[in-house]
Formats: structure tokens, sequence, C-alpha cells
């Protein structure tokens, strides 16, 4: 088949990983959506550097490769990642990690944000009634909140109490409340939401 037929099956397609970069013979990671199919593919190729006619590089796709569906993709990633801790709170990975690992996406989320709750609780001493995004609305109000960056200029101040806010509503409020699918890359990217929000929220805690 030649390299215009295999286009005119295509889509969108779209690299998004790369490995030797700059190298003469790369391994490129690229996201395949073909037109007869329901679901992307993930195409992992080894290129070959080359030089078009006017002397530039460019880098050519060989047979040395592989393609599956996305899903599939997503389950390998699911069984060997290795979750990176050098970046998440400590408190998140003691709360959320085990969960992950044992694909309880649902409740990882929901304990990641809890964590932001508690401990916004036990800085401002908050009343038993004060629970969820009032007593996050209350903690950065952007004119006295006890938590608020007051070095911040007030358009910042209210745009940080919107963002937690926000995140805390779109991302706990539905797993308190109803049944949420989620895959492990849905789950961990909502854990790191929660991660840097804690960070604001002590940053004191050494990394």
């Amino acid at each position: 088949m030649s390299k215009s037929e295999i286009q005119a099956k295509i889509e969108y397609q779209k690299t998004i990983g790369e490995a030797n970069d700059g190298g003469f013979q790369p391994i490129r990671f690229t996201r395949v959506k073909y037109k007869q199919s329901p679901t992307a593919h993930i195409d992992i190729r080894k290129f070959q550097r080359g030089y078009d006619d006017e002397g530039e590089d460019v880098f050519f796709p060989t047979k040395l490769g592989f393609r599956f569906p996305e899903r599939e993709f997503k389950k390998v990633l699911e069984k060997y990642s290795l979750l990176p801790t050098t970046y998440v709170h400590p408190k998140i990975i003691e709360k959320s990690f085990k969960l992950l690992e044992k694909q309880e996406y649902e409740s990882a989320v929901l304990q990641a944000f809890k964590t932001i709750e508690i401990s916004i609780r036990e800085r401002i001493n908050a009343e038993p009634d004060e629970v969820g995004i009032r007593l996050i609305r209350k903690a950065f109000h952007s004119e006295n909140g006890p938590l608020t960056d007051f070095d911040l200029p007030k358009s910042e101040r209210e745009a940080f109490a919107h963002y937690i806010s926000g995140a805390f509503g779109f991302y706990k409020n539905p797993c308190s409340h109803r049944d949420v699918e989620l895959d492990f890359v849905e789950a961990f990217e909502r854990i790191v939401v929660a991660s840097d929000l804690l960070k604001k929220i002590e940053p004191e805690c050494p990394f």
C-alpha cells in the first residue's frame, strides 16, 4: 500500500512522545485515528533520519513498530507505570496511592480532595456545619479569608478562590454523590490537581 493510500485512511494523527529525541533513529509515539475505526490507536515506531531535496532534516517512518487500540495502551500504563511521588504532596500519596494501585479510582480522587477539606478545617478552626465549597470560600475569600495570600493582587486572590472551589465542586462532589467511572489516567490527573492545591494550603510542607 502506498503512502498516499495510507494517509487517505487516516482521520487525524498527532505525535504524543518521542524517545532518543534528536538521534538518527528516534522512536515516536503517535496517536492515530482511522476513518473506519471507532477508537484511536497508538503507534510506536522507529523513524530514520534523512534529508529532503533542500538538505533539511526529515524523519521517515520505518517498518519497525507496532500499533494497538488506545484503550489497550491505557491498560498497559495502569498495570506497569510507576507512580511518580517526587512532586505529589505526601498526604495525597498516603491517602490515594494505595487506592490507585487497587484500581479504586473514584475513591482515590475522593480521598485526595477530602484531605484538602480536612487541612482547611484544621487551619481555620471551622465550625462543624462549615463544609465543602462553603468552607473553601470562607477560607479563601479575597477580602478577609484566613488562608488568602494577601501579597497577591485582588484579581489573583479571586481567581485562586474560584480555582480551588471549582476544582473541589467539579472533581470531589460528583464522587461523593454518585458513581463516577474513571480510568487510571483520569483519576491521576485529578489527584495531581488536589496535590497542587494542598501545596498552596500547606506551603511549609517539604518536598
